[in-house]
């Protein structure tokens, strides 16, 4: 199947889960008393899961189609930070970003892009309890770019690590476990690949690299 076939796939079972979750608001509507009975909420919030968990796995499968346009990292990179930033929707949580001066350009797909980076800013915004201030650093590094994002979140437990890029494995109430995976995925998809090093009560750092375009774009 292409990802086209899927996307079709993935199209149809969200509007059948729509279409159940608009139903039960009607209900709800129509008879409020409902919300009394020992199960509704925890149905409704099964449907808001299953539709979350769809978006999720449609991100996934489509993180291949990237739509690579050249660019340098001081134009792209606070742009992107900033429009990521401006999802949370707070005042007190921040970025420090730190460029090295004349980086050679790269190839991105800045909306895919974008997703990986607020997948990656989201985990360290939770990890911070939604305040204070993560540094990015973005230096050369051989023959790609390095992305550094460097929370004081206190890091991530050792026999978590593992798992950490595993579908549906996470610590989180109501998640999905798919945002770090793709964020992986659209990276790779890149060219690049992504690390990660947890300071146990310390904090986390996630190394993104990507390739530089002198290397030709990725394929």
């Amino acid at each position: 199947m292409t990802n086209e076939d899927y996307q079709k796939i993935f199209h149809e079972i969200k509007n059948n889960i729509t279409f159940i979750n608009s139903s039960m608001q009607l209900v709800e509507k129509a008879h409020p008393e409902i919300k009394d009975f020992p199960y509704w909420i925890d149905s409704m919030q099964e449907v808001s899961a299953l539709k979350r968990l769809l978006i999720e796995l449609s991100s996934a499968r489509l993180c291949d189609d990237l739509t690579l346009k050249k660019t340098s990292t001081e134009k792209f990179l606070p742009e992107l930070i900033n429009s990521c930033i401006k999802l949370f929707d707070t005042t007190e949580f921040h970025c420090q970003i730190t460029i090295e001066p004349s980086l050679p350009e790269i190839y991105i797909d800045f909306d895919r892009m974008k997703r990986a980076l607020f997948n990656l800013l989201k985990n360290s915004y939770e990890a911070m309890k939604g305040m204070g201030q993560i540094r990015i650093t973005c230096c050369r590094e051989v023959s790609f770019l390095r992305l550094d994002l460097i929370d004081n979140g206190g890091g991530i437990k050792p026999e978590y690590l593992p798992k950490l890029f595993t579908p549906l494995a996470t610590t989180k109430p109501n998640g999905t476990g798919l945002g770090l995976l793709i964020s992986k995925q659209i990276i790779e998809a890149h060219g690049g690949h992504l690390k990660v090093e947890s300071r146990p009560q310390e904090g986390t750092t996630f190394s993104i690299f990507l390739p530089f375009t002198e290397n030709g774009s990725p394929t």
